[in-house]
């Protein structure tokens, strides 16, 4: 079986099982399967109901980085800024 057809089949097992009224644990004995396997393909499956779990912010990325020290100076830097430098200026 190709990876997208078992894909399909085990997505498609998760809807059965939410259909079903069983456990989890029930449904992937009765399915002959582990119990970790299965919780995988729900996870899998509620992602693609869901969208992706992390949404990327570019508008993010436009703005400065801030460090204020305690004695008032306060540094405005690229957000591209190194983190290398970065760690540098707040450990001065």
């Amino acid at each position: 079986m190709i990876r997208q057809e078992h894909s399909s089949a085990m997505l498609s097992m998760v809807e059965q099982w939410q259909q079903s009224g069983m456990t989890q644990t029930e449904f992937a004995q009765g399915q002959n399967i582990t119990l970790v396997k299965f919780r995988y393909w729900i996870r899998k499956y509620r992602e693609t109901e869901q969208g992706p779990a992390f949404i990327q912010l570019n508008s993010f990325m436009q703005q400065n980085i801030n460090i204020k020290y305690p004695n008032g100076v306060e540094l405005s830097l690229p957000a591209q800024t190194p983190a290398a430098i970065l760690r540098s200026l707040i450990n001065f």
